[in-house]
């Protein structure tokens, strides 16, 4: 149990970084590496199955999230109203990976892709549109400014997020295979 804990405090370290890595506007890296937060709470909600984990990762985002925010002096974002919408996107992606993608089902590429596709379509359109509806920073958001903006934004969030959840599922692929890897189980509850 305390082994299965260890190997699991580890983890949650490790993914909590690359969250921060990728999330933290590049100040802690000079690479330009796109938010990898979707594929981090799948791959989360995979491995770690305990909900105090997705309270510390959903903490780490939002105190990411209020720190970019004062520091880039954004104050003209409404912060309260269109974040819920954000956050409860992050919870759909740890529960997802969860329930559907939890031990070897995370290696059937049938069921691994159409949920990263979803997952990925989801949250894009739930969060682009409470931000784009919410936020404030457009005076008169309308339906068709709405769906303009998330056709406009599309490609950019897209295309890393199809490219971190490929690489979620190679790692996934390259842990069952070598033996001493996939004999860690962080499925357990």
């Amino acid at each position: 149990m305390q082994k299965l804990l260890t190997k699991n405090i580890l983890l949650a370290v490790i993914l909590l970084f690359l969250i921060m890595l990728t999330r933290s506007s590049h100040e802690l890296t000079s690479l330009n590496l796109p938010d990898a937060s979707l594929a981090i709470f799948i791959a989360a909600g995979i491995f770690l199955k305990h909900r105090k984990f997705l309270f510390l990762f959903v903490a780490l985002i939002v105190s990411v999230d209020v720190y970019m925010i004062n520091i880039n002096n954004m104050t003209h974002i409404n912060f309260e109203a269109s974040y819920l919408g954000h956050i409860f996107t992050y919870i759909l992606i740890w529960e997802l990976g969860r329930k559907f993608l939890s031990g070897d089902k995370s290696l059937k590429a049938k069921l691994f892709f159409p949920i990263a596709f979803f997952a990925i379509a989801s949250s894009y359109i739930i969060s682009f549109s409470n931000h784009y509806f919410l936020s404030g920073w457009i005076s008169n958001p309308n339906v068709y400014g709405g769906l303009s903006f998330l056709i406009n934004n599309f490609n950019a969030f897209f295309i890393p997020n199809a490219v971190y959840f490929g690489l979620l599922y190679a790692i996934l692929k390259i842990i069952h295979k070598i033996p001493k890897l996939s004999a860690l189980n962080f499925t357990s509850n």
